[in-house]
């Protein structure tokens, strides 16, 4: 009875087993189609994402380049190095012949190379070349992985660097033209995807997916000459240290456009290792220092003068050594009074011998009004909006901030402060005939393949003086060179030239300060029709400290070679050759 029992019952447990795996098969099979086609590209994506990034791709940056096509700055390829630890068999061999291609101690690379850890990175973003020595030394653990930013490299190091001014790690613009044009240079960023460890640093050799292309940057044609330039920076870098001055700066401007062909600073400092560095080294003086101009700004109060009617060429002034206004008592300067001259003097006089109390005569002749009205048509108390961070608009006091004494100092440069780059544009304006021009750092944008996007032509702001003005002002500068202040330093053979010498106290914490000056020369070459407007102005030089003596030479050396450059012929005919006397008889008196 039991095995007939049996026997009717396994055929049923059979059937139920059967159709059991029977049906955890096809479940199986259906949950495997399901997973692996028909969500497969999901679950792929989903599982991806748990280890990916999506980082942004940096364009490449474009290149800036002087008025000629001559590289300044440009970005190359960089590599950053890691390591993986846990495969380097020797660390101290390994540490000792990575520390001088890294810039590393020996004993802090050893500990890294000595943890058991599977990634480190050794340095980011460094140049293609240097990446390419640690990777001949064929360490095993120790590889190069290419970045998408690259290294700022200026062929000729220190020239023009605090016009350029310098980038961040990520090659962002932080100062001079890399930070105004920063949005042009650095092109439109990309977007990648990336696969990632769980901190989100790259997997090195890992999957990456352009989601977004990066569009490069612009490039950027300046209105330097790298020639002028260089010579610029390396007369005044001698003049610096041969007068044992805390600074200098020299500009060249072409008055007819506004165009900056040179802009020098010193000291200066090297883009590619700029956190090296002080700020002091790091600005750009020429735009960002204000400063007592001295009397340089006699030519404003002379303009004021005769473009108002106030005076004429022939109106005379009296000849004082002293004149007490406002509470105050006015002297000439030392380089500036005509001993034993006496009478009566002209305009042309007082400019050409720098005579402080004429200027003050001067002043007073003109008027509290007419004068501030002059000095801000000229654009002082404003920027002069070049294309360059941090410009300092100098200060003009309000007129009703003027003490009794303030139309006689402000007429010979004193309680008034400008920059270098505002004193030259005032004197590009004398220099072309009456026209305030904006100064210019760039000439060009340039698409990445080459064609002009956007080109920067001259830009008149205002006419500040009649032609006429102009054309008497430039004969006064010319009597400073020919028989006044700026004779014979500031002469260069063979060319007429004409400007005007400065010798200003400097103002520190609100008061003169005993022993510090600032000696600057201005002026323009040729005399009659300029080509040039030139500015040197020395900070604190020790020792002799008049513009004559120490800022006008360098303008004479500047002036020849910015004419030798361009290749314009002298304009002064040459010396005539004396003759020579007969030759005497023995017998004839001596």
């Amino acid at each position: 009875m039991a095995s007939r029992a049996f026997a009717r019952v396994a055929p049923v447990r059979a059937k139920v087993a059967f159709y059991l795996i029977v049906g955890v098969g096809l479940f199986l099979a259906w949950r495997l189609f399901d997973v692996q086609i028909r969500q497969g590209p999901h679950l792929a994506r989903a599982a991806l994402s748990q280890r990916s990034e999506t980082v942004q791709q940096s364009a490449k940056r474009g290149t800036i380049f002087d008025r000629d096509g001559a590289v300044l700055v440009r970005s190359l390829p960089s590599q950053s190095v890691y390591a993986v630890p846990a495969n380097i068999t020797d660390p101290r061999a390994a540490a000792a012949a990575l520390a001088p291609l890294l810039g590393m101690k020996t004993g802090e690379l050893e500990g890294i190379l000595s943890e058991r850890a599977q990634f480190h990175w050794l340095a980011r973003k460094i140049p293609y070349e240097s990446a390419q020595r640690i990777k001949a030394l064929s360490i095993v653990g120790v590889n190069t992985e290419p970045e998408d930013t690259g290294v700022r490299f200026a062929p000729s190091g220190h020239l023009a660097s605090t016009v350029l001014g310098f980038v961040g790690l990520d090659e962002n613009g932080l100062a001079g033209a890399e930070y105004s044009f920063d949005k042009y240079l650095s092109g439109q960023p990309g977007r990648l995807r990336i696969e990632a460890d769980e901190f989100g640093w790259a997997i090195p050799f890992g999957d990456t997916t352009v989601v977004e292309r990066a569009a490069p940057g612009r490039n950027l044609a300046l209105t330097i000459d790298s020639y002028l330039q260089f010579e610029a920076e390396r007369a005044l870098a001698a003049r610096v240290a041969a007068s044992q001055a805390r600074s200098g700066t020299a500009i060249i401007m072409d008055p007819s456009s506004g165009e900056i062909l040179a802009m020098a600073n010193v000291p200066d400092y090297d883009p590619a290792h700029f956190s090296a560095y002080a700020d002091d080294a790091r600005r750009n003086r020429a735009v960002e220092d204000a400063y007592e101009p001295g009397s340089t700004f006699k030519l404003i109060t002379a303009a004021a003068a005769l473009d108002s009617g106030k005076a004429t060429p022939a109106t005379r002034f009296a000849a004082r050594d002293a004149l007490k206004v406002g509470g105050r008592t006015i002297h000439n300067a030392e380089d500036g009074f005509m001993a034993g001259r006496g009478g009566p003097e002209s305009m042309e006089d007082i400019i050409a011998y720098s005579h402080n109390v004429g200027a003050a005569e001067i002043g007073m002749a003109v008027g509290r009004k007419t004068l501030d009205a002059t000095i801000r048509r000229f654009g002082f108390g404003e920027r002069t909006r070049i294309e360059l961070p941090g410009e300092n608009p100098g200060i003009v006091p309000a007129l009703a901030d003027w003490s009794g004494s303030s139309l006689a100092t402000i007429s010979f440069g004193q309680g008034i402060s400008t920059t270098p780059l505002a004193m030259t544009r005032a004197y590009a304006a004398i220099a072309n005939g009456g026209l305030l021009m904006r100064p210019r750092i760039v000439r060009t944008l340039y698409n990445d393949d080459g064609t002009p996007a956007y080109t920067y032509g001259p830009e008149v702001e205002r006419r500040v003086i009649s032609a006429e003005t102009a054309r008497t002002l430039r004969g006064y500068l010319r009597a400073v060179v020919v028989r006044g202040t700026g004779n014979p330093t500031a002469r260069v053979p063979g060319y007429t030239t004409a400007g005007k010498t400065g010798t200003a106290q400097m103002v520190e914490n609100g008061y003169y300060a005993s022993g510090a000056y600032v000696a600057s020369f201005i002026g323009f070459v040729p005399a009659e029709k300029p080509k040039y407007v030139i500015l040197v102005k020395i900070e604190r030089p020790r020792g002799s400290y008049y513009g004559s003596t120490v800022a006008a030479p360098v303008f004479a050396s500047l002036a020849r070679t910015a004419m030798l450059h361009a290749g314009d012929m002298p304009d002064l005919p040459p010396p005539r050759s004396r003759p020579v006397p007969p030759k005497r008889a023995s017998n004839q008196p001596r």
